[in-house]
């Protein structure tokens, strides 16, 4: 598409639209953060809906039905159009108008963005891990970034927030790792860390193979119990936000933590059993959260 200054396109029609295919987009992708996005004043919620846009976009090109030499290409044109928006240009695309416009009017920092392409290439290149450790590093990048880019919109009265960010973003990471482990094989990718499956006494072939046994189970359980650590030191997080933001943050958390809950009641099967909150679920904890809003009713 031709480059054109952003200042001659920002007609706010135009930008209005933009934010609208955003939020179409956050929506239809069903993701677990949507609800809680919508209790946001509208100018950060429109905000995380184009932050959301752009990385869903760059994300998605990973799991595409595309050759490794497309997926890279790909990747590395909408890491070009990200220094474009940082360098005052963009072309037409809806998710780059809205985008350019939210980075611009919450002041976000261009390296959160950069550092989550680098974990999205990670897929690309890594579908092992054989230490936490490393994980860790792909997380961060591909999560703990989301948690900093959130916390420009969502405000923050202490610097210390960015810490209990980076925990509340590792636990949903590592519940989403929990959560679609049957997924991951279908694409040969194992996130659980090598070493810990070999702790448990439990085997790769064995996971490739769906084989839940005594061992496996206990291998859960071990990634459940880190994931919910994760979450307790995050509650710390939401009395630092700006008060407009703190329902989000605690609903996102608490649904995320319903899919730990699930994957507990379905006894780890995380082959056969996708582990989702419905709808009327979700209503309910919202309702739960409204009346107790306080994270740490998950641990009682």
């Amino acid at each position: 598409m031709v480059q054109k200054k952003i200042g001659k396109m920002m007609g706010s029609n135009r930008l209005k639209q933009a934010y609208k295919y955003c939020k179409k987009l956050t929506i239809e992708a069903d993701s677990n953060f949507s609800l809680g996005f919508r209790f946001l004043p509208k100018h950060k919620r429109d905000a995380i809906y184009a932050l959301y846009a752009f990385n869903r976009r760059v994300d998605d090109f990973v799991d595409e039905e595309f050759n490794l030499l497309k997926k890279q290409h790909l990747i590395e044109k909408w890491d070009y159009y990200l220094e474009q928006c940082y360098n005052g240009e963009t072309n037409n695309h809806p998710i780059l108008i809205a985008f350019y416009d939210a980075v611009r009017r919450f002041n976000i920092p261009q390296k959160p963005f950069k550092d989550a392409i680098l974990g999205f290439k990670m897929d690309l290149d890594i579908n092992r891990y054989n230490t936490f450790e490393e994980l860790k590093v792909y997380c961060k990048r591909v999560a703990g970034t989301i948690s900093v880019m959130s916390l420009n919109v969502f405000g923050h009265l202490d610097d210390k927030a960015y810490e209990y960010g980076d925990d509340l973003s590792m636990a949903l990471q590592l519940t989403n790792i929990i959560r679609d482990v049957g997924k991951d094989i279908e694409k040969n990718r194992i996130y659980i860390p090598l070493e810990e499956i070999k702790m448990f006494n439990y085997s790769e072939e064995e996971l490739l193979s769906r084989k839940i046994n005594g061992n496996f189970i206990e291998l859960m359980k071990f990634q459940v119990q880190r994931a919910k650590s994760y979450f307790e030191k995050a509650q710390n997080l939401i009395p630092l936000l700006k008060k407009d933001a703190r329902f989000t943050t605690l609903l996102i958390a608490g649904v995320y933590l319903k899919v730990l809950e699930q994957v507990e009641k379905n006894n780890y099967d995380v082959f056969n059993k996708l582990a989702k909150v419905s709808r009327a679920q979700k209503i309910g904890l919202t309702v739960k959260l409204k009346i107790k809003p306080k994270l740490f009713l998950f641990f009682e």
